[in-house]
């Protein structure tokens, strides 16, 4: 070989060599790249899942107080007109007893309680009350049912209240007592 043809030779080989370890460096440069992106892209994605967790999270907490808040509002006019209409009907409930308290029944019903009472007692002394507003009533009533009859200072709209001391018994007939009860109890 000579010598032009050895530094030919020679030219190849380091030129081939020279070749195959740049595309080496630039495979691995390239491996290195598509890591770099991949990680980075990884990140990023990571990051904007937590992100849109956390604007979701915010959303559905908000969305959450705010409803709440319109539950609470709603309740609370259900609430107020719940109030208004049950004053509203007991007022007019009131308005009819006062009128049935003129009729001859509500004598009568008088009549029955003051018997109950008397047949309660049996022989045990008892003092019978009625309202004030029956005061007219008082004599009436003694002379039929054969109870002397007290009228009470406390104002309970109608009906009786009686007490039995010897057994500490109170009987609570009122119509007072019974539109309280009433009250309590009701629910539109």
């Amino acid at each position: 070989m000579t010598l032009d043809e050895k530094l030919d030779h020679f030219y190849s080989s380091v030129i081939e060599s020279a070749t195959r370890q740049h595309l080496e460096i630039i495979e691995e440069y390239k491996k290195t790249l598509k890591k770099n992106y991949d990680e980075r892209k990884e990140a990023a994605l990571r990051k904007a899942d937590a992100i849109y967790r956390m604007a979701v999270d915010n959303i559905t907490r908000e969305r959450n107080r705010k409803l709440s808040a319109l539950a609470m509002e709603l309740r609370r006019n259900v609430l107020e007109k719940t109030e208004e209409y049950t004053e509203l009907i007991f007022r007019d409930a009131r308005l009819k007893l006062d009128e049935y308290m003129k009729t001859p029944e509500y004598i009568d019903l008088l009549t029955r309680l003051i018997m109950e009472a008397k047949d309660f007692a049996k022989r045990d002394a008892i003092t019978v009350y009625i309202n004030p507003t029956d005061a007219d009533k008082q004599k009436f009533l003694e002379e039929k049912t054969g109870v002397a009859l007290t009228i009470s200072d406390r104002d309970f709209i109608g009906g009786i209240r009686a007490v039995i001391p010897s057994h500490k018994i109170l009987i609570d007939k009122s119509f007072k007592t019974r539109m309280e009860e009433l009250k309590s109890d009701f629910t539109l």
